[in-house]
């Protein structure tokens, strides 16, 4: 048991605060014991033998395992159906709705798919392709180094309307808006239908 001074000592006073000189209590020093043990062997663990993994080493592990795990994700199975543009004129519709509407890919392709900021989607020359395939990876993961986000406003839809709106895109193929945006030769390529 610790002793404790009853009195204060002399000359240790400030501000009407009187100062006793006892004894830290043991749980306190053997806590401070355990950091200064805990600091000296993590040191050496992680900078002087160099075996554990430090922040920037475990930040780069995380970054490859990620790049594997979504490259994985990007691939479709083997077993997947082709997917197939619906035609009917109710989905056409509702898939125009989305494009025009809460999707915002109005907002950079203009309503009738001339290209504003984003490119026109009624000729033959595309970045990603124009394929059913093509357009719906690029709805789905976007093109957020470019400006373009997945689904057009970073909210997932189910991929019903997805198609419907990929399926709207492809009907505007040949229908010659006026004023559409000019080919970008640079970065856009002819995929003939």
């Amino acid at each position: 048991m610790a002793q404790y001074q009853e009195h204060p000592m002399a000359n240790h006073e400030a501000d009407g605060i009187k100062e006793f000189d006892n004894n830290l209590p043991r749980w306190w020093l053997y806590g401070f014991y355990f950091t200064i043990i805990f600091g000296i062997a993590y040191m050496v663990q992680y900078h002087v033998v160099g075996k554990g993994d430090v922040m920037r080493q475990e930040y780069a592990q995380e970054l490859e395992d990620a790049k594997l795990k979504y490259k994985l994700a990007d691939k479709k199975p083997e077993s997947s159906a082709k997917l197939v543009a619906f035609t009917d004129a109710a989905n056409l519709a509702e898939g125009k709705k989305m494009y025009n509407g809460e999707q915002l890919c109005h907002t950079c392709h203009r309503e009738d798919g001339g290209g504003l900021v984003g490119p026109n989607l009624t000729n033959d020359y595309w970045i990603h392709g124009n394929s059913l395939d093509s357009i719906v990876a690029s709805i789905k993961h976007g093109y957020p180094e470019k400006g373009m986000l997945p689904y057009g406003n970073n909210t997932p839809i189910p991929d019903e309307k997805v198609l419907q709106i990929a399926s709207f895109i492809l009907s505007l193929h040949g229908t010659n808006p006026p004023n559409p945006k000019a080919v970008d030769m640079a970065v856009e390529k002819e995929y003939k239908p």
